[in-house]
């Protein structure tokens, strides 16, 4: 069961690292993002979710709080219920077991964006918008019933000729 826990901005990776001390399985989803920096493409790694780190253990007791919440950075746990199933499913695809995400491609065709290959092909049905040159697309997700927009980095091709 995943829990969520707040942080400071810029400490995700630290209250990872002590989390994992304590044996305590924590994920932050990180992804590459295609920036544009002195006129050149650079692939950055970032966080999905800038503030918030994911907790995977079967109950919030009185002692895994305690050892949550003595972690440099933490602020607080969002709430003493795990997620609901449905947003722990997601969420758990985008932890990608600790990996980092990488690029997806896709193209435009009628105005809407359909990906061809990569991590975000599964979160296709829940993009919202997308920005072709700035190499983006926005997808809503909802953590405690709260609606979150995140991106992800879309290298986009030209669409499919038609027969």
């Amino acid at each position: 069961m995943l829990y969520v826990v707040y942080v400071r901005g810029g400490y995700e990776l630290r209250v990872l690292e002590q989390l994992r001390q304590k044996e305590i399985a924590a994920y932050s989803p990180r992804q590459l993002c295609a920036e544009r920096r002195q006129g050149e493409w650079q692939h950055i790694e970032r966080q999905i979710f800038s503030g918030y780190v994911f907790v995977e253990i079967p109950e919030l007791t009185a002692e895994t709080w305690h050892k949550i919440m003595d972690c440099t950075g933490t602020v607080r746990i969002l709430s003493s219920r795990p997620l609901p199933p449905d947003e722990d499913a997601y969420i758990t695809r985008l932890c990608n077991s600790g990996y980092c995400i990488s690029v997806s491609r896709g193209y435009v065709s009628d105005g809407v964006l359909h990906i061809t290959s990569g991590f975000v092909k599964q979160f296709e049905h829940r993009i919202i918008k997308f920005n072709r040159r700035g190499k983006r697309a926005a997808a809503d997700v909802t953590i405690y019933g709260k609606h979150h927009k995140i991106i992800f980095s879309v290298e986009f091709d030209d669409p499919p000729a038609l027969p």
